[in-house]
């Protein structure tokens, strides 16, 4: 066989060989294909794709919250901080001496304790009104309260369901030199997104608060037990207070009143 005859050949395989490729190529389906994923398991091509869209929407619905919660204009930060409701209406003290109220809108920290605070003026008086917070105590006027398993009418339909009374103790401070403890008694509504001051007792000058407890047992009449750190008639204000002190006050739905010092 003569050279060029081989080498004849030798072409036509190699162009059927490349056109046998070629059909091949063209001719081959997604069952054909596999891929490695991540962890290292090899998958059909189509079982690949639908395993990484599954993988893809999953983590999308990890990054939406849950409660979407569209903001109220001009809505209140200290609402929304201390008691996670998203509304306009105000955290409001009203001041024991001469009844103005005063709305909380910023925080403030004073030797590493963080107050609600709002600046008033009353007159030609300039001060503020700090809210401890931090010092929240619930109420629980009714601890015998059960919800009535025989009625019809829904838990969260009951008023008592729907509030929360606490007191707390706040500042009042003026342009002078004092700067005035109260506990307050207060009422939040969950049902309309309001809190109501229902009144305060003054429990010192530049004092330093412990602890705020109901007295045990907590039933009628209601009690709440003070400790603070005061000074001696003498002492000068200049000084840290150490005497402990302790005061009850009486507490109800609707007021607040002393009844030792």
């Amino acid at each position: 066989m003569s050279t060029f005859v081989k080498l004849t050949l030798a072409g036509t395989l190699v162009i059927f060989a490349i056109l046998a490729a070629g059909i091949y190529r063209f001719n081959m389906t997604n069952d054909d294909i596999y891929m490695v994923m991540e962890d290292g398991k090899v998958m059909q091509y189509d079982e690949a794709m639908a395993h990484e869209k599954t993988q893809a929407q999953a983590n999308e619905i990890e990054t939406v919250t849950p409660f979407e919660v569209k903001p109220v204009a001009n809505a209140s930060e200290v609402m929304l901080k201390l008691f996670s409701l998203n509304t306009a209406n105000p955290v409001e003290i009203t001041l024991p001496e001469g009844g103005k109220s005063v709305a909380l809108t910023h925080f403030i920290k004073i030797k590493q304790t963080e107050f609600a605070m709002g600046d008033y003026q009353d007159g030609d008086v300039k001060g503020r009104a700090l809210l401890d917070y931090l010092r929240i105590t619930p109420l629980n006027f009714d601890p015998a309260l059960e919800p009535d398993t025989q009625s019809d009418a829904p838990i969260q339909d009951d008023p008592k369901m729907q509030t929360m009374p606490f007191v707390a103790p706040f500042i009042v401070t003026t342009q002078g030199s004092g700067v005035f403890w109260y506990l307050g008694l207060f009422n939040l509504d969950f049902k309309h997104n309001s809190l109501k001051h229902l009144g305060s007792v003054m429990l010192g000058d530049r004092i330093e608060v412990d602890s705020i407890e109901p007295v045990y047992p907590f039933e009628a009449p209601f009690k709440i037990a003070v400790t603070y750190r005061d000074r001696a008639p003498d002492q000068p204000m200049s000084e840290s207070p150490e005497i402990v002190k302790t005061t009850e006050v009486a507490v109800s739905e609707t007021g607040i009143s002393h009844l030792t010092q």
